[in-house]
Order: structure tokens, then sequence, then C-alpha cells
């Protein structure tokens, strides 16, 4: 049986970190939007065969049928908003403000709004399904699951996504796996392994207001571009982006030094792959 004071250790820790993404993705949507990998086809598709839509369209008792918490720039968005059928209502969501703006000026067939996950302004049970992209470790903590219990109609699912590097044993990409620990530490968390940890897994496990439904993984959209492209890429992860703009391109520059260094490398062909994660919760 888990120790009960490991489980409040590993809350306080995602807590923390709910904090930093805050600081960490209020800036820099456009080089996010650029460089960070979407998700593939056979993912979305998956995900669209979870996502329950009530027969009547716009039925009195819901506000949306799908509701999307941390949108971000619209990576996910995007992707299912055009095969959700005419009529129903999705609302995208996004605590920052450059992140929102960026996702409304792609002008998708979507509402938006201002909002984090533990204060939802919306009715009880009034949405079907809450879909959450790569974001869902910033807010898994007892006051924003029980805002999205309260939100979800009784059966209503979480659908989350997520996706996380392979990093290949002995390659150059142990540099950016290293690397990364060193400026998590420096923005001053260093217990915390961000989402690639997968922490928050544990405490929705665990909860009493869902039940684990499916968890797969899938081969995912890796990142096949010049080494330049890559360190773009490092540079949207939240902990660079909560750093000065200089000392995060120190990082970055150190990194491409030490990347570079590897033997029989080619800088201008290198593939980051990925793996995809899909999570299914129902409401208690």
């Amino acid at each position: 049986m888990e120790d009960q004071s490991e489980k409040i250790d590993s809350a306080t820790r995602l807590h923390s970190l709910t904090k930093a993404a805050h600081g960490g993705f209020g800036k820099n949507a456009a080089a996010y939007d650029t460089y960070r990998t979407g998700y593939a086809d056979n993912t979305i598709e998956l995900l669209l065969e979870e996502i329950v839509l009530p027969k009547e369209i716009n039925s009195s008792s819901l506000k949306y049928e799908i509701l999307e918490l941390g949108a971000g720039t619209g990576k996910l968005t995007e992707l299912v908003v055009p095969k959700v059928p005419t009529g129903y209502r999705y609302l995208a969501t996004e605590p920052s403000r450059d992140f929102l703006d960026h996702l409304k000026s792609k002008s998708l067939s979507v509402e938006t709004a201002n909002v984090i996950a533990s204060n939802i302004p919306l009715p009880d049970s009034s949405v079907q399904n809450i879909l959450c992209g790569s974001c869902l470790h910033w807010f898994c903590d007892d006051e924003s699951l029980n805002e999205i219990h309260r939100v979800l109609v009784p059966g209503g699912k979480v659908i989350a996504l997520t996706h996380v590097e392979k990093f290949k044993e002995g390659s150059w990409m142990m540099e950016i796996y290293k690397q990364r620990f060193e400026v998590i530490e420096r923005v001053g968390n260093p217990t915390i392994t961000w989402g690639f940890s997968m922490e928050w897994e544990t405490i929705l496990d665990d909860c009493s207001l869902f039940t684990t439904v499916k968890k797969e993984c899938h081969p995912g959209q890796g990142i096949t571009a010049d080494l330049d492209f890559i360190l773009k890429y490092v540079g949207t992860i939240s902990c660079y982006n909560a750093l000065p703009d200089n000392v995060c391109q120190e990082y970055l520059d150190r990194l491409k030094e030490n990347i570079m260094g590897y033997p029989d490398l080619n800088p201008d062909n290198m593939t980051l792959p990925f793996t995809n994660f899909l999570f299914v919760y129902t409401a208690n």
C-alpha cells in the first residue's frame, strides 16, 4: 500500500509545477506553434472515437459537448475541430493570453476563453467531454480535479493526449535530456521532471472522482529537421521559456556544442522521435 505521505509529496510537487507553467508559457506563442510537434493521425482518430456526442444537438442540459483545457496555440484544437460534426459546441480555453490570441488568429470554428482549470466559469454538469492536449500534468491537483468533475456530466469523459520524446541511450538526444534537468533546477523546481515524468498519472489513478478507462501508447509524430530547428523546439519547453532570453540562448548554444561533439552526426538531417499517450477517464 502506498504511503500517504508519498501521495501528499507528489501532489505538492505537481502544485509547484502548475504555478511554474504560468511563468513558462506566458510568452513566445508563435515559436511554440512553429516548433512544437503535433499528434500522429492515428492517435487523433482514436481520440475522436472516444468523444461522446449526444444525439440531440444543442441539448438544453449541456453548455458544451466539448471543453478543451490548456488549448495553448491550438495544436490539438486545429486537428479535432474540423472533424467534429457541425452544430456541436466546442469551447477551447487557455490560461495564457498570448497563446490564446495565437489560437484565435487561426480562425477555427470554436469558442475561446481565458480560463484556468481550477476555476471553470460553467454550471455544474454542463460538459460532456473534456480534452487535454499535453497539458493535464499542469493542473492535476485536488482543486482542479474537483472543478473538472463539477462541470462534467455524470459519466462524462476526460480524454487526455500527451507526447514525450524517445531519448535513445548513448545518442545525441541524451544531451537534451540531461540539460533539461539542469534548467529545471535553475528555474527553481529541482524535484520536478516536467510532464515526461508522468507523475500526474498516479494521482488520477488514485482519484475517487474518476475511473480510469483506457491507457494506450503509439508512435508519435517526431521531429525530422536540422539541428537549429530542434534547438528552437527545445527552447519552447516551459522551463527554457521561463528563463530570460539571453540565458535561454546560452543554454541552447552550449547544447548545440555538446551535440555537435557526437561522431557521424548529420546536423542537417536529424530525427527526434516521440511517443503519443492516450488516457481516458470517466467522471464517477
